[in-house]
């Protein structure tokens, strides 16, 4: 089991993605690997209409919304 640093024990409300990359950018060594919910693998789901952005464990593939559909690798480029 990994020991984490108390001094990086973070806690956010309503952060928005900017806030969220600036302190990774600035105090998360950019090698690190992300975990979410203690897990390495991640979903990302994002709402236009809401303008909501979400990093889960999850990849929720039984919402309708993504019915008949395949789930995406996220990658550096443009988003189709």
């Amino acid at each position: 089991m990994n020991k984490y640093d108390p001094k990086y024990w973070k806690h956010g409300n309503n952060i928005t993605v900017e806030q969220f990359c600036e302190y990774v950018k600035k105090y998360i060594p950019s090698d690190a690997v992300f975990y979410v919910c203690g897990n390495s693998s991640i979903n990302l789901h994002f709402s236009p209409e809401g303008n909501i952005f979400s990093i889960d464990c999850d990849s929720l593939s039984d919402l309708p919304e993504y019915e008949g559909g395949s789930i995406g690798e996220i990658t550096t480029e443009a988003v189709s």
